[in-house]
This record gives structure tokens, sequence and C-alpha cells, in this order.
């Protein structure tokens, strides 16, 4: 599926992690952002696995949304864990949901694991999940030998997943085997008590970004039913009449000139609120406001992205739009 580029930012979720020092931390890598294009087919941001999957619930109490929200997920691929199949190194994250470790196995060679919680899974990676970890529904993919992509199950519709990437040397070694290892002991981790995030004031790590949004906010830009693609758990789409509002909350390096783009302009929100707006050409113009919502003393912070796109064809001011649909929204956010 297309998705919007867009400019990398520096992951700051350390900042959330205030009273909990005894865990992993999260450190500083750059991340893409994950947009999925107006007006394109979302069989693979919102998959129905099977008809009786009753949709928004999860396969277990355990991960339901509000709660992974607020999951480190460090905490899940801690040091006893990852000791089980090699050396440890430094824990390093992009996302709210996403924690790496870049380690060696027990003969010194490369092993890295990128975990992922909330995961959004296509349609495919669905129908793969034809074995089990940790008594959820599994699938895995190799590739080379060298690399293994492998998901477990923990909602069905829409179909999310905790998933592990693992990295090895390229040498044929097979990279499957400790990932499914460190996946099962991460998923009976989260079913446990991880560590959670000590959110600052103001954080938006726990909102719901498909319910904080309603119909009139949505309405003059998409019309009468627009349609609802949730991706992860801390960003929702909606699409209709060749456009596409996006919302979608995330760690940062909060910039010292405040300028996430080199279009970016600031723009007075009201209320004392001021966003750093960009309009991007292309084939679905776009215009996207960055407001940010907390800021530590080493500039490590999170972000709000209102985005609102159409295609060429559809006459509309797409940052008046983006403005508006920033202003309705924040008054409904945690105030810092």
């Amino acid at each position: 599926m297309p998705r919007f580029r867009a400019t990398a930012v520096v992951a700051a979720a350390a900042l959330l992690m205030a009273g909990c020092a005894t865990g992993p931390g999260l450190a500083k890598t750059n991340s893409p952002r994950r947009t999925v294009q107006a007006g394109a087919e979302a069989t693979t941001t919102d998959p129905s696995t099977k008809p009786s999957a009753q949709a928004g619930k999860p396969v277990d109490p355990a991960f339901a949304a509000e709660r992974l929200r607020l999951i480190n997920p460090c905490a899940l691929i801690d040091k006893d864990l990852l000791q089980t199949v090699g050396t440890p190194s430094r824990y390093t994250s992009s996302s709210y949901t996403r924690c790496s470790n870049y380690m060696k196995d027990k003969g010194g060679k490369t092993l890295n694991f990128t975990l992922d919680i909330g995961y959004s899974l296509t349609s495919s990676e669905v129908k793969k999940a034809t074995k089990q970890i940790a008594s959820l529904k599994s699938g895995e993919q190799s590739l080379s030998g060298t690399s293994c992509f492998i998901w477990a199950l923990t909602q069905e519709n829409p179909a999310q997943a905790v998933r592990i990437q693992v990295g090895t040397s390229s040498d044929g070694s097979e990279a499957c085997e400790p990932g499914r290892k460190v996946l099962e002991g991460a998923v009976r981790k989260l079913k446990g008590n991880p560590q959670k995030y000590s959110p600052p004031k103001g954080s938006p790590v726990e909102v719901d970004p498909c319910t904080i949004v309603d119909k009139a906010t949505l309405s003059p830009v998409l019309g009468a039913s627009p349609r609802a693609l949730p991706f992860g758990l801390h960003q929702c789409s909606w699409t209709g009449q060749s456009a596409q509002m996006q919302i979608e909350f995330k760690t940062a390096r909060i910039p010292k000139d405040g300028k996430f783009d080199t279009k970016s302009v600031e723009t007075d929100l009201g209320g004392g609120l001021k966003g750093y707006q960009a309009l991007k050409d292309g084939p679905f113009p776009t215009c996207e406001i960055v407001v940010v919502r907390t800021k530590d003393q080493s500039d490590a912070g999170e972000i709000v992205e209102f985005i609102v796109a159409a295609s060429k064809e559809k006459e509309m001011d797409r940052c008046q739009a983006a403005q508006a649909f920033a202003k309705a929204v924040l008054p409904a956010l945690p105030q810092a």
C-alpha cells in the first residue's frame, strides 16, 4: 500500500520512564512515520481475520489496547530473557511501542532483535498465522536465513500482534529459532505485570486516536461517512471523497527552532497553542501540522501530528482544514 513519505523523527520515550530507573532505558533512534494514502484500499491495515472475531476486542484482556499503550516494550525483552540466546547490548527505541537490542549470539555473531507491540498485521500475515506461540496464533516469515519476522496475534479484528524481527550475520544461520524463544518469553511477560511508562503531565500516550476525533470534525473534508483506519496503538486515519485525515501521537526530538520539516512555518492554533505547519505537493498534496505536547530539559518530548491530504483534483485549502482539525481535537487531549 502506498504511504506518504515523512521526515524521520528521533525518539524520546525515555521521558515517560520517570520513576522507572530499574528498567531498560529507551535511547534515541530514527523511525519513519507509517501512513496510509487517501483513497487506498484498507485491507492491509484494517483486516477482518474471521467473521466471528468481535471488533476491537483482544483475544485476552492482557492485550487490551488501553493496557498496551502504557507498556514499556523494552521491559518485555529484558536482559534475563535475551541472555538465554546471547549477549545483550544497549536498548534503543523509535516509538512508544518498539524496542530493539543489537546484540551477539552465544558464538559472538550478530543477533539483533526488534520487538513491536500493538502491531497492525496485513491480511496476508493473518493467513500465515498457522502456528502457536504462548497459546497465541502465530506466523513467521524467513528471509534468506539471515532475518526472520515472527508475530503472535493479540487481536483478530482489526488484526494486531506482538511482532519480533530478528537479524543475524549473513552466514546462512537460522534466525527464526532464537526469535521464537524471545517472542514466547515476551508474550508471557506481557501477560504478567511488566514495567509501564510513567507519563508526564500532558502526555497523549494513553489516548485512543480513533475515538478522540468526532464526525463533525471529519465531515467537512471527508463527507458524511468516513472510514476509520486504525494503525498500531497511536495512529488513526479516515478516508472519504478522495481525501484523508490522520492523527498520530509519537515521541520526538524537539528542534530548537521548531522546524520539524524544512518547510515548517509557525501557525497560531488559539488558546496559547502553536503548531508547525508544512504543505507538501505530490499526487495527494498534504498539509501537516505538528504540535508539541511535552518536552524535557534535553528537548526529548512527545508530539501530535495532524494531516489533511486530498487528490490534486479536489479543490480545498488543506492547511486551513488541518488547522480546523487541530483546533477541534487539541482541547480534548490531556493538558500540561
